[in-house]
């Protein structure tokens, strides 16, 4: 189904289920499980069990859901090459280190729990753009020369199958609203833009009414102390009263809608994922909403949600070409391609050896949403539908000095039932400095 994009103050026809009334379906909220809440003490053990407990849970999905075998491991295929020689070999790793060759292909190191070896992937195989560090992959390929050079003809991925959309008479015909990195205390806040917004989400316009849910991936508020010289950037200098501000915010919301709240890279939280919800005390600033961490699981109206700030995205630019902050659904499509939000240890999203790999996407999502490059995009992905959340921040000096112009004062809305979206512009994009407030 197609995306509609208008202005806020123009006119939308309501039809089929875009004219129906959130105010007349009750909520239906199922929460999943909340993550980052473990107490480890980063320990090379914790760090090691973390890695093992993605190997095997990625393991399964390679067997189970696409049917691929292991031969061996990679400890007897290592002690009897000459017994493989000729012989096609499947075998299922994590990637510990890629190496470009001169001739364009890749030399990748692949460990599984009896050891590591070396396989060769040419460049004319597409993965060698697509691969990554950490990544559980399986590889199906040959020894040639002796045995001494693995040749790898084929790599599977622990991706989801591609399924259509849900959608259809059996889910209430009412939508979900997806905004992110709202940025409360910056001086770059876009206040008239926001309020902009919020009276038309207080207006009688059919696709406000129809509005059940309102999602934000992170970053609601700017925080203090995230990178140097952010104070001279605010104009609330006090976290606590930035979420206060934020909640009272909140409290101007239409009654059929429930704002569903993630923490980001800014948050009052640790910055390490998965990030915990926010502290019980910041809650209770909060009259009606759900609270979740982040990533965060949560079933609206019987529609799978995961949302994640988008952190990860930071470790994907640099190593793939099709990724940048202006197009990250590329990113998220590689999330999904290898079943984890964040596979990298040690680059630049920090991350938490918590007792189970809670960044690992086991489930298929319906609607996977991201925040933090403030993009915007909506498409769909395999029988999900992937959406970027626009910014109500305006372009900060930093942004502006790297040339990086953000979509801001979008609000994508997507409609549970007919599976079609509408994006809503509150802000003239035209203008990169529009809401700055010196």
């Amino acid at each position: 189904m197609g995306t509609r994009r208008f202005k806020f103050s123009e006119s939308n026809e309501a039809k089929g289920a875009w004219g129906a009334k959130a105010s007349e379906y009750s909520d239906n909220v199922k929460k999943g499980p909340i993550v980052g809440q473990s107490e480890q003490s980063g320990k090379l053990s914790d760090i090691i069990n973390l890695f093992s407990e993605r190997y095997e849970t990625l393991k399964k999905v390679l067997r189970y859901e696409w049917g691929f075998k292991e031969t061996t491991n990679i400890n007897e295929v290592r002690k009897d090459k000459l017994v493989f020689k000729n012989r096609v070999i499947n075998i299922i790793g994590i990637v510990s280190n890629i190496r470009r060759t001169k001739s364009g292909g890749r030399m990748v190191e692949l460990e599984d729990k009896t050891g590591s070896m070396a396989v060769f992937i040419p460049k004319e195989n597409p993965a060698i753009d697509t691969l990554l560090p950490d990544n559980v992959i399986g590889v199906s390929g040959k020894f040639i020369k002796d045995g001494d050079l693995f040749i790898v003809d084929f790599i599977q991925y622990p991706e989801f199958l591609d399924t259509p959309r849900k959608m259809g008479a059996d889910y209430d015909p009412v939508s979900i609203a997806f905004a992110s990195d709202i940025h409360i205390g910056s001086k770059y806040f876009l206040t008239k833009e926001w309020n902009r917004m919020m009276d038309w989400l207080n207006s009688d316009h059919p696709t406000a009414l129809n509005i059940k849910y309102i999602v934000f991936a992170g970053d609601c508020v700017d925080g203090i102390g995230v990178y140097p010289g952010q104070d001279n950037n605010l104009s609330i200098t006090d976290v606590y009263e930035q979420y206060e501000f934020f909640a009272r915010q909140l409290d101007k919301l239409p009654a059929h809608m429930t704002p569903v709240i993630l923490p980001g890279n800014h948050d009052a939280v640790r910055p390490a994922e998965p990030q915990p919800v926010l502290e019980t005390s910041v809650q209770r600033k909060f009259n009606n909403a759900i609270h979740m961490g982040n990533p965060a699981r949560v079933n609206l109206s019987g529609i799978d949600l995961l949302a994640y700030h988008g952190k990860g995205i930071d470790d994907m630019v640099p190593r793939m070409a099709h990724v940048t902050y202006e197009n990250p659904a590329e990113a998220m499509k590689e999330m999904l391609r290898n079943r984890h939000l964040a596979p990298m240890w040690g680059e630049r999203n920090a991350l938490s050896p918590e007792e189970t790999d809670q960044m690992v996407i086991l489930d298929k999502p319906d609607i996977f949403v991201t925040g933090h490059t403030h993009a915007h995009q909506m498409e769909p992905y395999r029988g999900t539908q992937l959406i970027v959340s626009s910014t109500f921040q305006g372009q900060s000096d930093f942004m502006r000095m790297l040339g990086y112009k953000p979509k801001m004062g979008y609000l994508s809305v997507y409609n549970i039932q007919n599976g079609e979206s509408q994006v809503i512009s509150f802000v003239d994009q035209s203008n990169p400095s529009a809401g700055y407030k010196p």
